[in-house]
């Protein structure tokens, strides 16, 4: 991996969102010849999935993280993870650290014993909740808008023509609903990586254990892949970042283990997760079909009564 595609997956890993023709305006190439390096990438499993999906407050739920440390799930069969009703996706770190994300419909939820069994023991403490980013409420997304959910998440790749063609709607019309979407954060990405095979991949990821003391403003860098997420017991945050070369990674990590505050580190390497695309897809339609109900055929119609007419009534006898 070299310069070129460091840039690229940083920048990929930073907005998803973002088409091979942005990304080759940023780092002067080609749409096409950015998309052959991406899909290298892909083919070579560091990029393992674009976790496109709707901020959980638009399908009517929270987003709520679990953290898990011990086990090697990535042989388990997908179906054990498809068994908690509300698994939205997992990102898991070497070593034996998993990040767990449920969409649940409650604002209070209990953990749920089936994944420490799948990932180990459970950290201690309340679990994280990304606070309400959308701008947009549901109630606001036209059936259309629901549309262009679907067919984003679906194929979140793809060339705005395919999408278009999924939503059934035009090019333009898709592009315009989408950038309203993005605007208005309805849509929320994460990126499921896989570093350990990459040995060209200048990158650092390092999970702090820190005290009362620590400035929590010193993990503001430049250059994370995504927010800092923190921990309760232990108090700490992980950070996930590239840099230009190794050696410069190496000094990042160097600098951070080095901060006041801090009473512990350990090294994190991305690799790999699950994304419930399926399920995400399912709860999209239910909300589109609740919003906005498909017409149901209607029936065959009864045959018509004839109509009374006076000069056509049949004669009957008086008596």
């Amino acid at each position: 991996m070299d310069r070129t595609d460091l840039r690229i997956f940083s920048r990929l890993v930073g907005d998803a969102l973002l088409s091979d023709e942005q990304l080759g305006r940023e780092v002067g190439l080609t749409g096409k010849a950015v998309r052959l390096r991406r899909q290298r990438m892909e083919a070579e499993g560091v990029l393992t999935e674009y976790g496109i999906h709707p901020a959980a407050e638009v399908l009517g739920r929270h987003s709520m993280t679990w953290r898990y440390v011990g086990k090697d799930w990535s042989r388990l069969p997908i179906s054990r993870l498809l068994e908690v009703e509300d698994l939205a996706y997992v990102m898991s770190f070497r070593p034996g650290l998993h990040l767990v994300v449920r969409f649940t419909k409650e604002t209070d939820p209990i953990p749920d014993p089936r994944l420490a069994r799948i990932f180990g023991q459970p950290l201690e403490g309340l679990p994280d909740e990304r606070p309400s980013v959308s701008t947009i409420p549901p109630d606001q997304l036209s059936r259309v808008d629901w549309k262009v959910l679907e067919a984003v998440v679906r194929v979140p790749r793809s060339p705005s023509t395919i999408q278009a063609r999924q939503a059934n709607i035009s090019r333009r019309t898709l592009r315009a609903h989408r950038s309203r979407l993005e605007a208005g954060h309805a849509l929320d990405c994460v990126m499921i990586l896989n570093v350990e095979r990459e040995a060209g991949l200048a990158t650092y990821g390092i999970w702090l254990k820190v005290d009362d003391s620590f400035d929590k403003r010193s993990v503001e860098l430049p250059r994370l892949w995504d927010r800092p997420h923190w921990t309760q017991h232990p108090r700490g945050v992980y950070l996930l970042g590239s840099a230009d070369n190794y050696f410069a990674a190496r000094e990042m990590e160097l600098r951070l283990r080095s901060l006041p505050g801090v009473v512990g580190a350990d090294p994190l390497i991305p690799a790999g997760g699950f994304f419930a695309r399926d399920r995400l897809l399912d709860w999209i339609r239910v909300e589109r079909e609740r919003r906005f109900p498909t017409p149901r055929p209607a029936g065959p119609k009864p045959p018509a009564r004839p109509r009374f007419r006076p000069d056509e009534a049949t004669p009957f006898d008086v008596h």
